[in-house]
């Protein structure tokens, strides 16, 4: 990787900054066309957002409407109104660093610049942004691995051609990923960064800048989204793998992985103090693995000083104790938080990893774990990618590269294979004009003129010129292209004779000043003595650096003059075996080339990360987006000059056609259908109306229950009171959530009247689509259910019953098309109740 200049630098930041805001200007018109924003009322507007994006959008809200940031930061810390009747402290429980940031920045814009700014128009702005540093960090990210611009503007343009296939931030703008890849996407361009900057200069420096910087995008990807901390432990695992494998000095790279897993061990601390204490934050698989990297790397400096000649016998210690080393920490760590449960400090019911484990128990082995987590593979988001998609990303960013330079090396090979056919003998005016080129060139590379001629070694050192053209078919570009190859074989030798003279000479300024530093000591004992002794080792010395450096000199000009005669190279080829056998010590020191840096450590970890994320997205659609932005960084190295060399026609021709194949077919067509969208509809489920009737008819304090898709949004609209809401990932809401459920199974009346007065429950929201008394699919709330309870299929759906039947403690008050709200009495008071004495029923 070559340090670039500041012309390179400023020329992609300017690049880069085109693309940022050209991205943010694409989303925004997108998002515009599909909602019409601006021409709906706040109540329509709130009521777009749904899930876990209602619920973020509530926190903000309340940072947002306060006198001023820390009015709205105090109240987030006892809200008693989303878990009715807990107090839950949101800086703690939720991600809410993107709303703290924007909150912050929207007060400090009313109060001195735009005292009209819109709260949501303004955090929908910082969503854009962040999508636009993701467009920014992936050009550069593809000009660094491809080590060409066109490779960051090509990985661009397919993200933005492919952007309606995964990236649909335009969809789930409040999503939590949309604030965190960013970060995670830094991190991992960082990265790069680093190990390059490690490898060009054989040395770790900055490395307290490097810590800091890896450990705030990591600290920032913590505190935005509860995924981040597993795609940071797969990182480690493909990093440490990959650079264990690789043949790097072992002290290297015992100081880039200390420096690398104290990175993310302080990024873990920074994130538990900013979240005030978030207990999730102790016990995650990436402080498990990045705790189990830095005893491994402790405990392979310890070895290596003991036994510093047994390299390969430390690098195979770290190699195949690292998955061992992170099983024992896990399994520690299971231990710990067993033990911290037990003694009361800590909550297991809150930690999120067994949501996971227990999501993807259900998708890889296809188990029946437990209601909630049936209940949330059933949610879209989590539906598998189908198959049609997926071979229209591969099919572009894979298998159109491959082919055309497939079709480009069979078309270079057939042609010389065709050459190498045809017999062609040079004529006698083409010998004489290869041989006067390397006449020519042979005089002006070693300055001699023709007078010089008549010397013996000249003219021998002209013969071997000739007879190299002469093997060569009297081919003049065949005879530079060996005469290249002969001085590239020469270049390793030459770089250790340089460096061996660079440490003479450094020895020998250090015995100097040595003998200086002897000399005054001696000066101040004996004056008069210290004359002679100080000129003879003055002249001892100076004889001594005179000798070494004149020779150094010679030897160094030497190469310089006949490195590309081959007589040179055939009469020091002992020579050069003599010096290989006593400076294989100090092989490690030369400087690997760019291409190899890539192939070995930048292109590996990047395109293994891909693999990762390919795993993860293919199991989980609305992860899909990971594989999809890291194919765009990796398509664009599949036609760099890592594969094709020096041979530029070949790059720019296989890259051009390949782009203008994805830029027509399926490009074009996918942002039409983003700007238009033929088959997009958002069908409207009148929750609107459900909204205002509750603000009219119920009480400011009235708590509510309901389906999580909905309930956070009803929170937001009327501020009323709510048990539930989408975070299944929490344990003590998937148990509320289930209680809440209960209404849909055939469970007797009495049970789920228990259950529902438990949590305080006065209205509860049910859906009616989901009360036919019929199983559908697996999908069915009923279905699941029926997997859960197969001793109650005999009865009816309690809901069902509900809505055509008068049941004890239940009323409805409220219908339409698509939600029904039901009242919840006592018994005592229920009895007197006739359901056309309601006044509610008459609205």
């Amino acid at each position: 990787m070559r340090e670039p200049n500041f012309y390179v630098i400023l020329s992609h930041a300017l690049i880069g900054s085109g693309f940022f805001f050209l991205y943010m200007h694409h989303v925004r018109v997108i998002f515009e066309t599909r909602t019409n924003l601006r021409h709906l009322n706040q109540l329509e507007r709130e009521s777009m957002l749904r899930r876990e994006d209602a619920l973020y959008y509530t926190f903000y809200k309340k940072l947002a409407d306060g006198p001023d940031f820390w009015h709205g930061y105090e109240q987030l810390k006892n809200v008693t109104d989303i878990e009715y009747p807990h107090s839950v402290n949101v800086l703690q429980r939720f991600y809410v660093l993107p709303e703290l940031v924007t909150a912050y920045f929207f007060h400090v814009v009313r109060a001195g610049f735009n005292p009209s700014v819109q709260p949501m128009q303004f955090y929908l702005d910082f969503v854009w942004l962040m999508g636009g540093v993701t467009l920014l960090v992936l050009y550069l990210y593809g000009t660094l691995l491809s080590e060409n611009v066109f490779g960051g503007i090509y990985g661009v343009l397919s993200y933005l051609m492919f952007h309606s296939f995964a990236a649909k931030i335009y969809e789930r703008p409040l999503a939590r990923e949309n604030f965190a890849f960013p970060f995670i996407f830094l991190q991992m361009f960082y990265l790069c960064i680093c190990i390059g900057r490690v490898l060009h200069r054989q040395k770790h420096t900055s490395r307290l800048v490097m810590i800091f910087v890896m450990s705030l995008f990591t600290a920032c990807a913590l505190l935005s989204w509860q995924f981040s901390n597993f795609i940071f432990t797969t990182q480690i695992l493909i990093v440490m793998t990959s650079w264990n494998i690789s043949s790097m000095p072992l002290g290297l790279a015992n100081a880039f992985a200390l420096d690398y897993s104290l990175s993310h061990l302080l990024g873990n601390c920074l994130a538990f103090v900013l979240s005030h204490g978030n207990s999730q934050l102790l016990f995650t698989w990436q402080l498990s693995v990045s705790l189990s990297l830095f005893l491994i790397t402790i405990v392979r400096q310890v070895r290596s000083q003991r036994s510093s000649n047994d390299l390969l016998q430390c690098d195979y210690f770290s190699f195949k104790f690292i998955l061992l080393a992170f099983l024992f920490a896990s399994s520690m760590q299971a231990k710990l938080v067993y033990v911290l449960s037990k003694s009361g400090l800590l909550n297991w019911q809150e930690n999120m990893n067994m949501h996971y484990c227990d999501l993807w128990a259900h998708w890889v082995l296809q188990a029946k774990v437990n209601f909630v987590t049936n209940l949330s593979a059933c949610n879209p988001l989590y539906a598998r990618v189908a198959w049609s998609e997926l071979w229209q990303l591969v099919k572009t960013l894979i298998v159109k590269p491959y082919c055309m330079y497939g079709v480009v090396m069979l078309a270079m090979f057939f042609r010389k294979w065709r050459k190498s056919n045809v017999p062609t003998s040079p004529s006698q005016e083409q010998r004489e004009r290869a041989r006067n080129y390397v006449l020519e060139d042979f005089l002006e590379e070693h300055h001699v003129s023709m007078s010089d001629m008549s010397n013996k070694q000249t003219e021998q050192q002209l013969q071997q010129c000739f007879a190299l053209l002469e093997s060569c078919d009297h081919d003049y570009e065949r005879y530079k292209q060996e005469k290249v190859k002969m001085q590239e074989e020469q270049q390793p030798e030459r770089d250790d004779f340089m460096q061996d003279i660079k440490r003479l000479k450094a020895q020998i300024h250090r015995n100097s000043d040595k003998q200086r530093k002897e000399r005054e000591q001696a000066s101040e004992h004996n004056l008069k003595d210290a004359a002679p002794i100080e000129t003879d080792t003055k002249t001892e010395t100076e004889s001594i650096t005179e000798t070494e450096t004149t020779s150094a000199t010679n030897e160094m000009n030497e190469p310089e003059r006949d490195d590309a005669l081959p007589s040179k190279a055939f009469s020091t080829e002992a020579t050069n075996g003599k010096r290989r056998s006593t400076t294989n010590t100090r092989r490690d020191s030369i400087v690997p080339t760019a291409n190899a840096q890539i192939l070995n450590l930048h292109y590996m970890y990047s395109f293994m990360q891909m693999i990762v994320f390919t795993l993860i997205g293919l199991t989980v659609r609305k992860l899909f987006f990971l594989s999809f932005t890291q194919g765009c960084v990796i398509a664009p190295t599949i036609c760099s000059k890592v594969w094709y060399h020096r041979q530029r026609n070949i790059f720019w021709s296989v890259s051009l056609a390949v782009f203008l194949l994805s830029m027509f077919d399926p490009g074009m067509t996918n942002i039409r259908d983003e700007y238009f969208p033929s088959r997009y509809a958002n069908p409207s489920d009148d929750l609107e109306g459900m909204v205002e009737w509750i603000k009219l008819n119920t009480e400011r304090d009235a708590v509510f229950a309901g389906p999580v898709e909905i309930i956070g949004t009803v929170h937001l609209t009327t501020k009323r009171p709510i048990v539930n809401h989408a975070h299944l990932d929490m344990r003590q809401m998937a148990d509320r959530t289930e209680h809440v459920y209960s209404v849909y199974s055939r469970q007797q009346s009495s049970d789920i009247y228990n259950q529902c007065t438990q949590l305080k429950i006065q209205y509860l929201i049910i859906s009616l689509n989901e009360c036919t008394n019929e199983v559908r699919d697996d999908c069915d709330i009923l279905s699941i259910w029926d997997e859960k309870q197969p001793a109650f299929r005999k009865y009816p759906q309690f809901c069902h019953e509900l809505l055509h039947k008068n049941v004890p403690s239940f009323l409805k008050v409220y219908a339409n098309e698509n939600y029904g709200i039901i009242k919840m009495f006592s018994q005592s008071v229920q009895i007197n109740l006739k359901l056309n004495k309601m006044p509610e029923m008459s609205m």
